[in-house]
């Protein structure tokens, strides 16, 4: 009996291992004390100590300092000797209707069990060939943390101890960028664009196109550029090396193409926006050939295309629960109103 095909088993054990993390993050609601004590004593086993800030207003707490120096923390990132893995990135996901609820009631299955079910199979026939952030030692100990769960970070001490809020996404965009620098030859991204609001754009593409290890031309995009782009977009925007360093999301920030504007500009026109944008973030690299892959890095096995050009419909909006407030101090609240909300990405959900 011939094996299934490889979209369809990476679909499989992606939808167990997003199914197994829910698990986990309920279990981190009821024992966030728990999960605390083990943070604060990791923090005491690395020599930390409870101090307070120079300006002698706040305390800094042993575990802050712990996680601090976790996210920055090269060795704890770095492959084993050895063994030059393809790093994954990923970023955002899919509407399905076996992946657990996301916190707006939609199921929903992120890109990052895609790519750790990819690794892992990866692994299966070439051991320490692939890679996510997850699934390296700092990557793992960080995300055990659960610093997105709020029981959580007020068991550590809330923002008295410096877990204020946007602490979580401080420091994954930190462990990320520094997970991007240590990479090296070819990378992959599950992902079809960069997301302005997701860390993959924030972080890490910027980084990997600084890396000399990388570079523009090591980006990979496992999936196509979106389906619905104009013919001249998917083919002149839609390249690897184009959705490295663009955005297709955001009028208001930088290094913006509009798809459907862009195909009807003229080809000298967009030729000169595409150059502009890849000077801009990868400077003097539009005419340098990939750098040579790592001798023990094995050639990646490839998804076709993205589950949502397989029968799966790619949400353009996430509706949202938004509670009503009470008119009056004697009135309850309202019922809840639905109010759109665009996707999220990366580490900020859905």
């Amino acid at each position: 009996m011939s094996p299934e095909p490889i979209p369809q088993r990476i679909e499989e054990g992606a939808l167990r291992r997003a199914n197994a993390r829910q698990l986990a993050a309920l279990d981190a609601k009821i024992n966030a004390r728990s999960i605390a004590r083990r943070i604060k004593a990791a923090a005491t086993a690395a020599g930390f100590e409870d101090k307070v800030s120079e300006d002698g207003k706040s305390r800094v707490s042993k575990a802050r300092q712990y996680i601090d120096a976790l996210a920055s923390d090269k060795t704890k990132l770095s492959p084993p000797e050895g063994t030059k893995p393809i790093s994954a990135f990923w970023s955002y996901g899919i509407e399905h209707p076996k992946a657990p609820e996301n916190d707006w009631g939609v199921p929903f299955l992120s890109q990052r069990f895609m790519a750790e079910e990819w690794a892992a199979q990866q692994n299966v026939t070439d051991p320490g060939t692939a890679q996510t952030l997850e699934t390296t030692e700092g990557g793992s100990e960080l995300d055990g943390m659960f610093l997105w769960e709020p029981k959580v970070t007020k068991a550590l001490g809330g923002a008295r101890a410096g877990f204020g809020p946007g602490y979580a996404k401080a420091k994954w965009d930190e462990i990320s960028a520094t997970y991007g620098g240590l990479a090296e030859g070819r990378v992959v991204v599950f992902a079809d664009i960069g997301n302005t609001r997701a860390v993959l754009h924030q972080k890490e593409l910027g980084t990997l196109c600084g890396n000399e290890n990388v570079g523009l031309h090591n980006i990979d995009f496992v999936y196509e550029a979106p389906q619905s782009w104009p013919d001249a977009t998917r083919t002149e925007a839609g390249t690897n090396a184009v959705r490295a360093v663009a955005q297709f999301d955001n009028k208001d920030l930088p290094r913006y193409i509009d798809p459907h504007a862009f195909a009807a500009e003229t080809p000298e026109a967009r030729k000169a926006k595409i150059d502009n944008l890849t000077e801009a973030v990868a400077p003097g690299q539009a005419q340098v050939p990939a750098v040579e892959a790592p001798e023990q890095q094995a050639t990646p096995k490839r998804l076709p295309s993205p589950l949502w050009q397989m029968g799966f419909q790619q949400p353009t909006t996430i509706t949202r629960r938004e509670t009503a407030g009470p008119a009056s101090g004697a009135e309850s609240a309202g019922a809840p109103a639905l109010t759109l909300r665009t996707p999220a990405t990366g580490m900020d959900g859905p």
